[in-house]
Formats: C-alpha cells, structure tokens, sequence
C-alpha cells in the first residue's frame, strides 16, 4: 500500500495488519541507514513513523511517498540487476549471494562475490545466461526456474523502459519462495517522448512553479537562493549564475526566456519569478533576436499589474538598447548596459 504527502495517514494505515515494514519512497540509495525503512508493529508505531517520514529531507529530496509492506520471513538476500555500459555499448546481468544494504560495500571489499556477465543489446539475456548466473547462484529446481523468470522481468522492463538500471536488493528466499522485496530503476530522461510513464514521472518530480513555466514553454529550474534570475539564452543565464555563485550571491532560479522573446512571454516569465518571491530580481538581457525595447515593454506592463515586486536590477545591452532604456527611464526605471556594474548593483540590493 502506498501513501502519498497529502493523503490521510491515519485512514490509510488503518486498512493494513501489522507487524509490516514501512519504507520512504526517495531517490536515494541506503535508505535503512538512513533510518528511512523501519518495521512497527502496530498501527500507532506506523502512524508515528509515516508521520516522522513525511517531515525528513534527506540530500536535498523529501519523502513524498510511503510503501507499507508485509514483513518477509527472509532466510537469503542476494542481489541482481540488469545495467546498460553505454560507453560499451552492452548491458551488463549482475548479481551476488550477498544482497542487502551493504552491497557497495561487498563490490569494493570482495569483488569475487559479484557475478557479472555482459551481453548485447541484439542477443539480450538469453536462456543459457540466465540459468548459468542461477546456478552460481546456488539455485536448482523450482528456485533455479524462477530465478530464471526474475532475470527475464528484469530484461523485460529494461527494454520497455529503455532502463539505464533495474535493480533487485534484496532478493530474498523464503521458506516457500524468491521475493523482490525493494528495488530501484534508473530511467534515461530523453525516453521520456517515447515512454509516458517516464514523462508521468519527470512532471511528478517538477515543483508547481516548474509546471508552469513547462507550460509556457520556459526553460526553467528553482534553485534555493533569492536572487530571481530572467535572460535570454542558456550560455548566458548559465554564466550569470556563475557569476552570481563566485560573489556568494544564490540565484533563486534558472529561466532562460530564449531568443526573439515577445512582450507576452517576457510578461508570463517575471509573473512567475515574481511568485518565487525573491529579494530582487535580476533582469539580464543581451540582445540580439530579441529586442531591449520588447523586453523594457513587457517590465513596465509587470510593474503596473503586480504589487509586492521586490527592486529589480535591469542590464539591456544589444537591438534596440537605446529605446529600451528610454522607455524605462521615462518611466523613472534605471537600466545597465555593463554586466559587471549591475551585478554589483545586485549584491547591493540583497546585502543592503
């Protein structure tokens, strides 16, 4: 059973029988040292601790999801995965009789006891590769066939989802049978045009404001800082940042408004900034597509239409700088040509 931020705890932990595992569904390795998989054994303890979950961050992630599982009667953990070597252009079937939370660690201490065998992408995980990673597994009989049929899964959605991994840890034998009892993939991001489960999973991960500015069509990422960033051309808001960083000053976001912006795109992207609610907003614009004069339009029109907008800085330089910096000035809005000297005026603002 999965829980969700959001959803209500207490109604759904009430609909499992304990004792059960409860693990945080986050995008990191070792999650149980981390202390984010923990048993409880009844339903207040796993109240409490989905609870707990939901309020950690851990390496920048938060617990947006919560997995209540039935507890295992392990007597094994081994480890497999399917793994892509792109700059070998194979993948890779692994596996090892030492599966659990410490399988860094065994491929650096005793590297013997990970199986590794290469195959291609023409070929794929054959019969006779499959049964011969089982055996040195230690499995025959019924647990040799579906180990088997656990390889041939994890081939199966390697393929489907063009997977650069797909990882079982632990596999566990229990008296009866094989589980996969946690696993992760890794998913390449340019698939995602050609698989919609990626793409469902790229806009679950975007913050409500990075779902806007997808939207509209914005290259646009939320950073940390308070700086509130819009220019046009990737290089360029990439070196700005830099720029920012190297003078300890934290850029709230990326937004790129791209080349040959008009009024109205130039508009929608301070409207966002604006919601990120920085201490100021750093207008960096280098024309050459786009018009200074199209962009001094669109920040006179936000200036107008939006209260509670912190002090902007403005550089215009390129097409039409002059009558972009006229039309701010008549309007009493000061406006830089030189980067350093704005960026300058920048620092001013945030430390002033």
């Amino acid at each position: 059973m999965v829980i969700e931020r959001g959803q209500n705890i207490e109604n759904k932990v009430k609909q499992f029988t304990y004792p059960a595992i409860i693990k945080s569904q986050i995008a990191i390795g070792s999650r149980k040292k981390a202390g984010l998989i923990k048993i409880a054994q009844t339903t207040e303890e796993a109240l409490s601790l989905c609870r707990s979950f939901f309020k950690k961050e851990v390496a920048g992630f938060k617990v947006d999801a919560i997995l209540i599982e039935e507890l295992a009667q392990i007597e094994h953990e081994y480890y497999c995965s399917i793994a892509l070597d792109a700059s070998g252009k194979q993948f890779y079937i692994i596996a090892s009789k030492e599966g659990g939370i410490d399988i860094e660690e065994v491929a650096k201490t005793n590297p013997d006891a990970i199986i590794k065998q290469n195959f291609s992408y023409e070929n794929g995980l054959t019969e006779n590769i499959s049964h011969d990673i089982a055996l040195r597994l230690g499995f025959s009989g019924d647990l040799l066939e579906f180990a088997k049929q656990i390889f041939k899964s994890l081939w199966d959605i390697t393929l489907n989802l063009e997977a650069q991994l797909v990882e079982i840890n632990p596999l566990v034998l229990t008296p009866s049978r094989l589980i996969a009892v946690d696993g992760k993939m890794i998913l390449d991001d340019d698939a995602a045009s050609r698989n919609p489960i990626i793409q469902k999973l790229l806009d679950k991960k975007l913050s409500s404001l990075e779902k806007i500015a997808k939207k509209a069509g914005f290259s646009f990422v939320e950073l940390d800082g308070n700086i509130g960033i819009l220019a046009n051309g990737a290089g360029l808001t990439m070196a700005l940042l830099d720029v920012l960083s190297e003078l300890d000053l934290k850029p709230a976001n990326f937004l790129d408004v791209g080349g040959g912006a008009s009024k109205e795109r130039v508009y929608k992207a301070l409207e966002l900034i604006i919601k990120l609610k920085p201490k100021c907003i750093f207008i960096n614009i280098f024309g050459g597509i786009t018009r200074c004069d199209i962009v001094a339009e669109a920040i006179i029109q936000a200036l107008k239409d939006f209260t509670d907008i912190p002090p902007m800085v403005i550089r215009l330089t390129g097409t039409n700088e002059a009558e972009g910096i006229i039309l701010l000035k008549n309007e009493s809005i000061n406006a830089y040509q030189d980067v350093i000297e704005a960026v300058k005026k920048v620092k001013e603002v945030v430390k002033g």
